[in-house]
């Protein structure tokens, strides 16, 4: 008899990067993208606590932006960053 766990579909789920699941039509970038972006509309460096990083602004807009190497950001994370900036995730990423 063949135990419970044979029985277990062992197949990659699918994952936030696939291109055919609606609201996923983000770019993936990684962290040092993400940081290179958020210089470019004026926001510094401020802090570092372990591998996340603190970005302000001078008109007082902030956000954090996690460094883990080999990780890339996931668009719930981008649309988070991007609403702390106050602007859309479509014109953060494009």
């Amino acid at each position: 008899m063949a135990s419970p766990c044979s029985k277990r579909n062992l197949s990659a789920p699918k994952t936030w990067r696939s291109p055919e699941r609606k609201g996923y039509s983000l770019k993936i970038l990684k962290p040092q993208e993400v940081c290179a972006r958020l210089e470019r509309l004026g926001f510094v460096a401020v802090r570092q606590r372990g591998s996340h990083i603190q970005y302000r602004h001078p008109d007082g807009r902030g956000t954090t932006v996690p460094m883990h190497k080999g990780r890339d950001i996931a668009p719930v994370l981008l649309r988070q960053i991007a609403k702390d900036l106050g602007i859309t995730a479509n014109e953060f990423c494009g």
